[in-house]
């Protein structure tokens, strides 16, 4: 059905009402965003975040891309056998805190078809993006080792690489963000980790990243 109306008038323009299309002179569709790109799923629950201490954590050799079986991830997300949901991940940012960066690439790596069971902590517990909003189905875990005999393989690099010099408290702009929209999508029983391309000396890192649950 065809609705017309004016803007503002929300009885007419509701959540899955059709408004009359317009086009201007050359025959152009005239469109307009609804909020930010990512309002709907924010404002309908469906987003969430996860992140390492505010105050960073150390780079260690089992971070390292690809992370082996047992070994403790910088920072990872589950998604759990009959979550109902895929975890579609819109973008990841990774801040150097102190310390001299290892060279190369942060790594986005993935692993699928073993279930983890254990606990996250009380750090890496996923967050809506809807604040007070319900829980996320996916499961955080941030310097914990997984211990299900999952073995990752590198996707790709998160885009960006932090130079591999020490980092000063003056120093400026050592943080990276791969705006991801939807290129990676971490279906029921796989496994998405952040990961350094190598330890650095003393590297110390902040990371975080947003996904949006889809039902299956």
């Amino acid at each position: 059905m065809i609705l017309e109306g004016r803007v503002g008038d929300s009885t007419l323009f509701a959540d899955g009402n059709v408004a009359t299309l317009r086009q201007d002179r050359r025959a152009a569709l005239v469109t307009t965003y609804g909020h930010g790109n990512c309002y709907e799923a924010a404002a309908n629950k469906r987003m969430f975040t996860v992140a390492t201490a505010s105050v960073g954590v150390s780079v260690v050799v089992g971070n390292v891309a690809p992370p082996a079986a047992g070994a403790a991830t910088l920072l990872s997300i589950y998604n759990p056998t009959g979550s109902g949901v895929n975890a579609v991940i819109h973008r990841g940012t990774v801040q150097t805190i102190s310390g001299t960066p290892g060279i190369g690439a942060f790594q986005w790596c993935v692993s699928w078809g073993k279930r983890i069971t254990q606990v996250e902590s009380t750090v890496s517990v996923p967050r809506c993006n809807f604040v007070g909003g319900a829980r996320s189905q996916c499961i955080g875990f941030s310097t914990q080792a997984l211990t299900s005999g999952l073995v990752h393989v590198n996707l790709r690099p998160l885009g960006v690489a932090t130079f591999a010099a020490v980092a000063a408290a003056t120093t400026a702009g050592l943080v990276a963000t791969d705006f991801v929209n939807g290129e990676i999508v971490i279906p029921p029983d796989a496994v998405l980790t952040l990961a350094p391309a190598a330890t650095g000396t003393t590297h110390v890192v902040a990371a975080s990243f947003t996904w949006e649950e889809v039902p299956i």
